[in-house]
């Protein structure tokens, strides 16, 4: 599987566990917004994106990319993602364990450091 492909299926599981939609909906040539995806939703994603990557994006990635075909070629076109960086398609939310700090600058770690000043 290459990189895209691999951005393309996390990207499927995500949005259809945020969106509590089955994965096998999810068209990757759909505008994201079809499936109800909101600002909230899209931030909450590619913050998790960023933690999965080890990367940082823009938060309005969903947006600039609206559809899951557009963003997955994007990261692999301008951000230079690397298929060993994607080896683990998962959902962060079926993989992530507890956190005792988040990493600082990145993802939603690095928004609430911002904001409360740590």
């Amino acid at each position: 599987m290459n990189a895209v492909d691999t951005i393309q299926n996390w990207l499927v599981n995500q949005i259809a566990t945020q969106l509590k939609i089955a994965p096998e909906t999810i068209k990757v040539t759909e505008p994201l917004t079809r499936y109800g995806l909101d600002s909230i939703d899209s931030v909450t994603i590619v913050g998790d994106m960023e933690d999965w990557l080890d990367a940082e994006l823009p938060s309005t990635l969903l947006w600039d990319y609206p559809t899951i075909e557009k963003a997955a070629q994007y990261l692999v076109d301008e951000v230079g993602v690397s298929p060993e960086e994607t080896a683990t398609p998962q959902p962060a939310a079926a993989t992530s364990k507890p956190k005792a700090e988040a990493p600082a600058g990145k993802g939603w770690g690095g928004l609430w450091n911002k904001i409360s000043g740590s």
